[in-house]
């Protein structure tokens, strides 16, 4: 049984303790919030033992052995840091970091205090992503990818109307590349790994924060595009052309239905998981829980590196830059 605390009350952490409860291994022991009232509620909603108004609080409990992490990007380094540092092993929300060197920092502590260390992204846990991988040689050799992830952010209607909420604050390590972005680029590095060289391209919103992205990125012989942003709905049609057949994918988060047409016009649907939404969230805890015992995030967090070295190229070209960025 491994006992964590939460570190964030947001709805993003409900989703997490939902999924928890097809986890077995997962105990909640302890809840954070800077407020004594809502660490307290949070903590009876969940049962959870503890609630924590301090980091310094959560970091000195015996009673927890592991530390999820759900506030925003900016602060995740820090967060984590302090946990690594008193010897729990730590669930971070993603973005993992608001850069590749921010996460180079965190897994060289991780390292260091001899704990577990692991980004919260759905895309990397979830079997139907495996099967995906695995039913590539089918198309032949790789052309062209195309991988979406863009919806309209129930929050951007209060943007248009002044209230700036957290999700669009580039201070924050925010914005539609760091939010929704994340799962395209995770997916492809996934897939293919650090592309040779890429071009990029957002449209800013007037407080400067990227509303709509596009990334191209070049791999011998192929090209992969990204679309991703907040502010406008979309079908989010995801496809990976072969040479001898295409790949359809809807559902870039989590994947619902995978499609393969071949030249000939005969199609192949593949063979996936029915999980209920959200639920494929426990396959991270799951797969967090078992490295705390058996280890084998390293090839995890490379890809999380990957991603942010790809995200780190990408807003520079764009002008997307965070005060995290000058902060060594």
């Amino acid at each position: 049984m491994v006992r964590f605390a939460v570190v964030g009350t947001n709805f993003i952490t409900d989703y997490i303790l939902e999924a928890a409860k097809a986890c077995p291994d997962f105990q909640l022991t302890a809840v954070h919030s800077r407020r004594a009232e809502r660490a307290q509620e949070y903590a009876k909603t969940w049962g959870a033992p503890h609630a924590f108004t301090t980091l310094e609080e959560v970091a000195a409990c015996p009673e927890v052995d592991a530390v999820y992490i759900a506030t925003p990007n900016f602060t995740h380094k820090d967060y984590a840091l302090q946990m690594l540092r008193a010897g729990k092993h730590v669930l971070v929300e993603k973005s993992a970091a608001a850069n590749a060197r921010e996460w180079q920092q965190m897994r060289n502590t991780a390292k260091e205090h001899g704990v577990i260390l692991l980004e919260a992204l759905r895309t990397a846990f979830n079997p139907n992503y495996a099967r995906i991988r695995d039913a590539l040689p089918r198309l032949g050799t790789l052309r062209r990818g195309v991988f979406s992830c863009c919806a309209y952010s129930r929050r951007y209607d209060n943007f248009k109307q002044g209230i700036i909420e957290n999700a669009f604050v580039p201070e924050m390590a925010n914005g539609a590349l760091m939010d929704l972005g994340v799962y395209a680029m995770n997916f492809m590095t996934g897939l293919f790994g650090k592309p040779e060289s890429l071009t990029a391209s957002a449209v800013k919103l007037h407080n400067g924060v990227d509303g709509v992205g596009t990334i191209t990125a070049a791999y011998p012989g192929m090209l992969v595009t990204l679309f991703y942003g907040k502010i406008a709905p979309s079908g989010n049609a995801c496809e990976i052309q072969g040479e001898d057949a295409y790949m359809t994918i809807e559902g870039l988060s989590a994947p619902e239905r995978v499609t393969i047409t071949y030249r000939d016009g005969t199609t192949e649907e593949l063979p996936l998981e029915d999980i209920p939404f959200r639920r494929d969230l426990s396959y991270e805890l799951a797969a967090f829980t078992h490295m705390i015992h058996e280890g084998g995030e390293d090839a995890y967090n490379d890809r999380t590196r990957i991603s942010l070295e790809v995200m780190d190229e990408a807003r520079a070209q764009m002008g997307m830059h965070f005060p995290n960025d000058d902060i060594l």
